[in-house]
């Protein structure tokens, strides 16, 4: 079994950071390490604890988050997802060009939060690949997380649509939303959204399933 991704919290908010702990320790494979409340703490726990992503705020009583992402991302070669109220195009432009993974304005669901990790998780595996890739292995790591999803809507990802593809393509019968969702280990509610992209694109057929009490339960197969 591979080591966890560790993880470091740097919110202000200390309510708002025990959240934002039980979120990450419910997706399997992350570990947090720390919590910092403080720029200067975040410096030092970066240093002290190296871990592998950083879930950073941009409002902090000692820093401005964009300053102490390039900060971060100068002492070591590390991860970051930047978890934040702030929604302007300046600051969002900013921490992209400082290579911010994910953007996520607050408030957020936990449902989104985790897909990003899932996405994470599923980046860092393809870096761990042999030496030698595939074109698609390299499209992943070109495109994989925080990248535009080509021919995608706006919110799917290229990763996360593997996966449902890949449920799908595994499945000896067609599957529901819920079977992908625990199949897959993401949200149903996301997974919805990409069997109906799938469905409208004509690239899956909807099945009706008539065989439970109530309304017809939808059923999802790869054409």
């Amino acid at each position: 079994m591979s080591e966890p991704v560790t993880v470091l919290i740097v919110e202000d908010d200390f309510r708002v950071a025990d959240i934002h702990r039980g979120f990450v320790e419910e997706v399997p494979g992350f570990d947090v390490v720390g919590s910092a409340q403080t720029g200067a703490a975040a410096r030092e726990l970066n240093a002290e604890l190296e871990p592998d992503l950083v879930l950073l705020d941009i409002y902090l009583p000692d820093a401005r988050g964009t300053e102490l992402l390039s900060e971060l991302r100068g002492q070591r070669s590390v991860d970051c997802f930047v978890l934040t109220a702030a929604r302007d195009v300046g600051t969002v432009k900013r921490c992209l060009d400082l290579g911010a993974l994910h953007y996520l304005v607050k408030p957020f669901t936990k449902d989104e939060l985790t897909d990003r990790l899932r996405e994470y998780l599923s980046w860092r595996q393809a870096l761990g690949s042999p030496e030698e890739l595939t074109q698609a292995q390299v499209d992943q790591m070109f495109h994989g997380v925080g990248r535009p999803s080509q021919g995608l809507p706006k919110g799917l990802s290229v990763e996360t649509m593997e996966l449902v593809v890949g449920a799908l393509t595994d499945a000896a019968d067609a599957l529901a939303a819920d079977d992908v969702a625990q199949l897959t280990g993401i949200s149903r509610v996301s997974v919805r959204r990409y069997l109906r992209h799938l469905a409208d694109a004509g690239e899956a057929v909807i099945i009706q399933d008539y065989g439970t009490p109530g309304r017809p339960r939808h059923r999802f197969q790869l054409v």
